[in-house]
């Protein structure tokens, strides 16, 4: 009985194995053509099988082939074309005609002054993105998410703390940005993306007609959430999101077989040029072999008074990447909005806590939004809006080129002779010099790494009001006439504490300064 339960089991896989042949060409070659009304193909449809992420585009002539089988279901979609499901159940070519979606063409977008059109209508390009879209992986600037959803709009994020993007449509740069029809003073760090109720892009000449010289490449107008008149009573909603970001996609690479100094020639004196090129030093000194010199943290004969030479070794190959730490982006939002016959009212409270890459770097982001209207009577209607935000951060990094920068520092001119998480480089002040002379394998130049996170910091302190009040008299259903007027105001203050013994450019006296910048609009 055993013997034949083995049998049994050896003819099943045997015919498991010659049915694979089967199971492999039940998937074939789909071809097709994808015409318009006109008889015309259509280029750029995607043609997707349902259910999977197989997919292809059409040529320039309609033309497409994709892998599929018997019972799936494809799927043609495009801008502006109404989606099209075929079902395959023949071996047969396919031609499949798909029509204009009336849908999007009937959409309603907000224009100059946010007087709202149908697409249609307008004579010019736009693209409308909706908000919703973008605060499922939030950003901490709301521009950032409009990467890869407008045909032609470039987004390229600067991960600098409160860097703005730099956004350009067809190669131009935009720098307008409309708010509520309202062209905004400043940057777009002061809008949270929970706020956001849609962002159009217009697109070529028109911007230029509508809002002057300043949107001759285009402008992005934003639209905000208001409370629904055919939602009576009230709504809560809670929103909250937390990312991690592990760091950069690439390290510099750097070498890691010889040490600080010159012409293969280093020993520490005192990190100023007192020993030998160990001022100022470059990374070619000598090659790490083990042989004794004198170095920044080797032992100090009590009765000679001079450094005792160690072992030359690369102590500090990864430096860089022992250092940064993950970063941490977290948004919480609550809003309330509420509607009556007559009146409706939204109010928004976000935070947003973004922690840096490097140690001791962070921000904190607080907005609050508050927009409200009422009908006077059939005709006459006032509506308002009120934004607030507050950036607050003790450190933000220093990215620049020179010793003001720890990237610089770590990557480009010291080496690998130094440890960053030794103790004696993470307690980075001098024993019996603490809060006068920092502790590092150079004084000249550079500095410890741990010394520019915890005491060399810049802060930034900026309030951020803008707000508008309209009122709209409507005459008929043909003529409306609008009275607006709005307010944008912001001040802030950035300062930098430079601790004692630390030496940038132009500021080598090692004796520390204070120095603040305020701006008010």
């Amino acid at each position: 009985m055993y013997h034949k339960k083995i049998m049994l089991s050896k003819t099943k896989a045997l015919l498991l194995i010659m049915l694979l042949p089967v199971f492999s060409f039940a998937q074939q070659l789909i071809t097709g053509r994808v015409i318009s009304k006109t008889s015309a193909g259509i280029a750029g449809v995607t043609v997707t099988v349902d259910g999977t992420a197989k997919s292809t585009f059409t040529n320039e002539e309609g033309i497409f082939s994709i892998n599929a089988k018997k019972g799936d279901v494809l799927v043609f979609s495009s801008a502006g074309l109404a989606t099209v499901r075929k079902k395959i159940d023949s071996d047969a070519a396919l031609f499949i005609e798909m029509e204009e979606d009336t849908k999007s063409l009937n959409e309603v977008v907000v224009t100059a002054l946010g007087v709202k059109k149908e697409t249609k209508r307008l004579g010019y390009a736009v693209q409308e993105i909706k908000g919703q879209d973008l605060v499922k992986a939030r950003e901490p600037n709301p521009i950032n998410g409009l990467v890869g959803k407008v045909a032609g709009l470039d987004v390229a994020i600067n991960r600098e703390m409160l860097a703005a993007p730099a956004v350009s449509l067809r190669g131009g740069n935009i720098s307008l940005y409309v708010v509520d029809g309202m062209p905004i003073t400043s940057d777009t760090w002061n809008i949270s993306p929970d706020d956001i109720e849609s962002y159009t892009v217009l697109k070529g000449l028109a911007a230029t007609a509508l809002y002057g010289s300043r949107a001759q490449n285009g402008a992005i107008l934003i639209t905000t959430k208001k409370a629904k008149r055919n939602a009576k009573g009230y709504t809560i909603e809670l929103n909250s999101s937390t990312q991690m970001d592990k760091g950069f996609i690439a390290l510099p690479k750097s070498q890691s077989l010889y040490g600080g100094g010159d012409y293969s020639q280093y020993e520490f004196g005192d990190g100023k040029g007192g020993g030998i090129n160990d001022g100022d030093y470059d990374v070619w000194g000598p090659k790490f072999n083990g042989q004794l010199i004198k170095q920044f943290d080797s032992p100090i004969d009590p009765v000679t008074g001079q450094r005792k030479p160690t072992p030359y070794i690369s102590r500090g190959k990864d430096n860089l990447k022992n250092f940064i730490q993950a970063g941490i982006l977290t948004t919480n939002n609550i809003s309330f909005s509420g509607a009556s016959d007559r009146a409706n009212i939204r109010m928004s409270l976000s935070n947003t806590y973004q922690r840096g890459l490097l140690p001791n770097t962070k921000l904190n982001t607080y907005n609050f939004n508050i927009s409200s209207s009422y009908d006077l009577s059939s005709k006459l209607k006032v509506e308002a809006s009120l934004n607030y935000n507050r950036q607050a951060t003790p450190n933000i990094p220093d990215v620049q080129y020179g010793p003001n920068s720890v990237i610089y520092n770590m990557t480009i001119w010291t080496g690998a002779d130094w440890d960053v998480n030794a103790p004696d480089i993470r307690s980075y002040w001098q024993t019996g010099k603490e809060g006068i002379q920092s502790n590092f394998a150079e004084y000249q130049r550079y500095h410890n790494p741990w010394f520019m996170s915890y005491e060399w910091l810049r802060g930034h302190y900026k309030s951020d009001v803008y707000g508008n009040i309209g009122i709209t008299y409507k005459a008929n259903k043909n003529i409306e006439a609008l009275v607006r007027g709005n307010i944008s105001a912001n001040d802030v203050l950035r300062d930098e504490k430079m601790p004692y013994s630390a030496h940038p450019y132009g500021r080598e006296g090692n004796r520390g300064d204070y120095r603040e910048d305020r701006r008010s609009l």
